[in-house]
């Protein structure tokens, strides 16, 4: 039988609380009583100790279920289960239910013989009773919302609720991207928010519900808010709409009104197929029809559904770690708009409703003696294919296609239940794909050179998956119906991503056209790629370094075929991702001697470890901080672990044997940090050359500059390295001392900002004057609006992701130093982000850079 252990911090009142239940259920239910304290001085409070005891005295394999008061009542709880045998702590359930309510309706429960599901869910709905009978003779209800039409006033701090309406201005309405930034804006505030369309009201916390309200532009939109930060979300919303929530309609153009349907296009003509275009270009080749199969979950009853909350939390952080990291990876190889779509995704999986949800299903609030359980695994995809079918249901084609979206995140939670891995998608020679619809994340890992094409029956050209196939330069066509039972493995087809048309049997007048196109179409990309070999050298003679950014060895190829000069950062943390521990030395010396003989004596600069803020990795601990980006970032976590960081020295040292390779400091704000670097040098440098070990002698190292205290010790800093590199993300959202992902405050977190531009200025002068060369890295190196201004800030090097390089290196050709130089100047000059960001836009449309 289930036992209850009831804690309190009165000894007088835990006690009292048995008696009661006691008198109600007979005195040989298994209930123990642990309130109060030993100390006669200070009764009152919570001793571990006693609630382990009590635990002990009531436990059986049936589990053991402990209600609490308040504060330090929950504390000892806990703390009394790791006194616990391991064996026993599985069987120990905290439950937030009412404790002497709670403590009744659990106890009537386990007398019962219900299970620890029946037994918690009845303690938690325990309150429904006294609420029934006390509603009619009190007003225990709130009252109802109060709208006001009211001017928003951010200074005012109120309780009470409030509201505005605005009208929908998006042209696609408020779909994943734009929702994804008001929920993001809106979780920042205490204040519960709902939206009105029509006669539906939704949770505006809620990603699916914000998404599945179907708000189209010239919809009109009542939200509601009320909290202690009410107003001031309110505003926030105003701002967003004002800014047409952050969406700048990315691709609209390729949007198609009529045939951009989830569920295909019909057929056309015998000798071809027809869907939507996604993608422009022309593929021929052998069908690779790729059918992931949703992993199998088992029917069965789960026995603790507080342990498949668990299982399921677990599976959820996890989905949550991987989606981050593949944000990270698709920013640098396709750009920060693919990537936003990931922004989304991992809004879904955070979503409170979806969570709610399979809650509900884990935990029935009303289970009766023939109730059975759920697993996680069966909880989740039920979950999963509600949400799905709303989405579906939907009369709005864009929306319909963000099913995809939907069925990707369902499908990684799902793997990390039943513990069954993605099906990988190889293909064993070059292909064009064919696939029911294809997600964010398979799309994402598309090889250009093994993928000729894409062919999806659902989704259409604003789908994500057609995002990231133009990012990558793949032609896709969507929404081609029955695609998977027409075309079959190794069958040669046609595929022109530009009209949307599918040739499952091509004849030779076909090919010959086709064979044509795909000519005409490689020599048009290959001739732009040959532009972006060229030298990136001004009129007047001034070269700059164009090099690229990257995160892993498989990235190279493709940076050297946009025109790379080198490599301007490489990210090493990736190598630390996705696994259980960190790389050892050796398979760290062997990556980067890999990359460094990819780019054949071109320049690698290689920026150590840099956790923390946005790139946490599990294994590696940075234990919990309030700000995380203010906290052990970069070189302060690597600083902090000698020995962890003095492995990746030693593996660069050893790698820099027989490459140009640098060495490039993240997050320095002191001299003393660039101090301390060296000394590890040094100590890796003597225990390599006393083992045997050939080594880099000497090796240049440089700092990131991201911090306002870099900036203003340039001077100083400039002493110990061998170059500068300006990281213009950090750096712009620390001067600005505003979130860069937080799109209320997007106005003050733009590199345009004066202060910005004469920080980057300060800091390339300081490097001049010492003899250093500076460079940049960051999203502001790819705007080839802001080269001008780059270039006549006297930057030597700009590093990018590498699909940028040849149009920056085209901006650069157009340019004279001279120009530049006034364009710099003028820039400078100005007092806000808007002047000078329109300064730049003036020069561009007026032919000058």
């Amino acid at each position: 039988m289930i036992g209850i252990v009831l804690v309190a911090h009165s000894e007088k009142l835990a006690q009292g609380i048995r008696d009661i239940v006691l008198q109600m259920v007979g005195d040989d239910a298994p209930i123990a009583a642990a309130g109060g304290t030993d100390n006669p001085d200070s009764p009152i409070g919570a001793d571990p100790i006693r609630v382990m005891s009590a635990i002990e005295s009531v436990y059986s394999d049936d589990g053991v279920l402990v209600l609490m008061d308040l504060g330090s009542a929950i504390m000892s709880a806990e703390a009394a289960i790791e006194f616990l045998p391991p064996e026993q702590q599985d069987y120990i359930f905290l439950c937030e239910a009412p404790l002497v309510e709670g403590a009744i309706a659990a106890a009537v429960q386990a007398m019962g013989g219900s299970d620890m599901a029946r037994v918690m869910a009845e303690a938690r709905g325990a309150l429904a009773a006294k609420t029934a009978q006390l509603e009619p003779i009190l007003h225990i209800k709130p009252p109802p919302s109060q709208v006001s039409a009211s001017p928003v006033d951010r200074s005012t701090a109120s309780t009470e609720a409030h509201a505005i309406t605005l009208i929908t201005p998006n042209r696609l309405g408020l779909h994943a991207r734009p929702a994804a930034k008001l929920v993001t804006i809106l979780n920042r505030f205490q204040a519960d928010v709902r939206i009105t369309k029509g006669e539906r009201t939704v949770n505006a916390h809620s990603l699916n519900q914000v998404v599945t309200l179907g708000a189209k532009r010239g919809d009109e939109l009542t939200f509601h808010a009320a909290g202690r930060d009410a107003l001031v979300a309110l505003a926030a919303i105003v701002a967003l709409a004002e800014e047409n929530f952050g969406d700048d309609d990315i691709d609209a153009a390729a949007d198609v009104a009529i045939s951009d349907v989830v569920g295909g296009v019909d057929g056309g003509v015998d000798d071809e197929l027809r869907g939507v275009p996604a993608a422009d270009g022309v593929a021929i080749g052998p069908v690779f029809r790729h059918q992931p199969a949703l992993p199998p979950v088992m029917e069965r009853t789960a026995e603790a559904p507080p342990v498949e909350w668990e299982r399921l939390e677990a599976a959820i952080a996890g989905a949550l770690a991987e989606l981050e990291q593949i944000r990270t990876v698709t920013k640098e190889q396709a750009g920060g708009a693919q990537a936003a779509i990931f922004d989304a995704q991992i809004l879904m999986l955070q979503d409170p409703e979806l969570h709610a949800r399979a809650q509900q299903l884990l935990f029935p609030s009303a289970p009766s003696f023939d109730t059975e359980s759920i697993s996680a695994d069966a909880a989740w995809r039920q979950v999963i294919e509600e949400v799905a079918a709303a989405y579906r249901r939907l009369d709005d084609a864009y929306l319909q296609a963000r099913v995809a979206d939907v069925i990707d995140v369902g499908r990684r939670v799902l793997r990390r239940l039943t513990g069954v891995g993605a099906a990988p998608l190889i293909l064993e020679r070059p292909s064009i794909l064919v696939a029911r619809e294809l997600t964010p994340s398979d799309a994402a890992t598309l090889d250009p050179n093994q993928v000729l094409g894409v062919i999806t029956e659902r989704g259409g050209a604003t789908s994500h998956s057609a995002i990231l196939a133009r990012a990558l330069g793949i032609p896709a066509v969507t929404g081609v119906v029955g695609a998977l039972e027409r075309l079959l493995d190794g069958q040669v087809i046609g595929l022109d991503g530009e009209r949307g048309r599918v040739w499952p049997a091509p004849d030779e007048e076909r090919l010959r056209e086709l064979r044509a196109q795909r000519s005409r179409w490689l020599e048009q990309r290959t001739a732009a790629r040959q532009e972006g070999e060229k030298p990136a050298v001004t009129q007047d003679g001034r070269t700059i370094e164009v090099a690229a950014n990257i995160s892993g060895p498989d990235e190279i190829p493709g940076a050297l075929a946009n025109g790379a000069e080198g490599v301007g950062l490489f990210r090493t943390e990736f190598l630390f991702m996705g696994r259980s521990a960190a790389p050892d030395e050796d398979e760290q010396a062997a990556a980067y001697a890999q990359i460094a003989a990819a780019l054949a004596g071109r320049p690698l600069i290689v920026r150590t470890l840099d956790v923390g803020g946005d790139k946490p990795i599990p294994y590696l601990d940075a234990g919990a901080e309030a700000n995380p980006f203010l906290g052990r970032r970069g070189i302060r976590y690597c600083l902090d672990h000698p020995a962890l960081f003095k492995t990746q020295l030693r593996a660069l040292l050893r790698a820099g044997a027989d490459h140009p390779l640098k060495i490039m400091l993240p997050m320095v704000s002191v001299v003393e940090e660039v101090a301390r670097v060296k000394e590890l040098l040094a100590e890796a440098q003597d225990e390599l050359k006393s083992e045997g070990v050939p080594f880099a002698l000497p090796l240049e190292l440089g700092v990131m500059i991201e911090t306002p205290a870099a900036v203003l010790a340039a001077d100083r800093l400039a002493q110990e390295v061998n170059f500068f590199s300006i990281g213009s993300n950090d750096l712009t959202q620390y001067i600005m001392a505003a979130d860069r992902a937080n799109a209320g405050v997007a106005g003050l977190a733009s590199p345009f900002q004066p202060a910005v531009l004469r920080a980057m200025d300060q800091v390339v002068q300081a490097g001049h004057e010492a003899g250093l060369w500076v460079g940049l890295c960051g999203e502001l190196a790819a705007n080839v609006t802001v080269v001008p201004l780059l270039v006549g800030l006297g930057l030597d090097e700009l590093s990018m992701s590498s699909p940028a390089i040849p149009q920056v290196k085209q901006a650069i050709r157009n340019l004279t130093v001279r120009r530049a130089t006034e364009i710099a100047r003028r820039a400078l000059s100005l007092s806000s982000a808007a002047a000078v960001e329109a300064s730049l836009m003036g020069c561009r449309s007026d032919g000058l850079d």
